[in-house]
């Protein structure tokens, strides 16, 4: 299809599968709407809904594409470095390349709606993605935990 305009709706696309807590995906149903799969091949667009009360995406980072988000509906904060920001329906935030970021619903009983693309890779693959605490000495830091 590389080459081509593709129309789709959110609900044909399949929720991601082997994204679990053991790779810090808390309660979190993750689609890669537009991707290499689909004929991309810099970026990917995603869509990321967090169930209340506990999802959480842990502290990790991507060494080979930078990454924005947009919350369409419901409340959460996110982690940049060593900022916490609290973001809403129309907030965004920015990642560079290889910072450390995460992202956690705040509310009790709203799910988050995330709309997300990472710049400079077209796959989960090419974009990387490494946990905080994993191999480079930094400290183990989940999204929620006291720091």
């Amino acid at each position: 299809m590389a080459g081509r305009a593709k129309a789709a709706s959110i609900s044909a696309v399949p929720v991601a599968s082997g994204l679990d807590e053991s790779g810090g995906w808390v309660g979190m149903a993750v689609q890669f709407l537009v991707d290499r799969e689909s004929g991309a091949q810099t970026f990917v667009f995603g869509r990321t809904v967090f169930e209340p009360g506990h999802a959480t995406h842990a502290v990790h980072r991507h060494v080979g594409a930078e990454e924005a988000v947009l919350i369409v509906s419901g409340r959460g904060v996110a982690v940049n470095g060593d900022e916490e920001v609290e973001l809403g329906p129309g907030d965004f935030a920015f990642h560079p390349r290889g910072e450390w970021h995460g992202f956690r619903n705040t509310s009790p009983s709203e799910p988050v709606e995330m709309l997300w693309v990472w710049g400079g890779a077209a796959s989960r693959e090419a974009a990387g993605y490494e946990l905080a605490g994993q191999g480079d000495g930094t400290p183990a830091r989940r999204v929620g935990t006291a720091h």
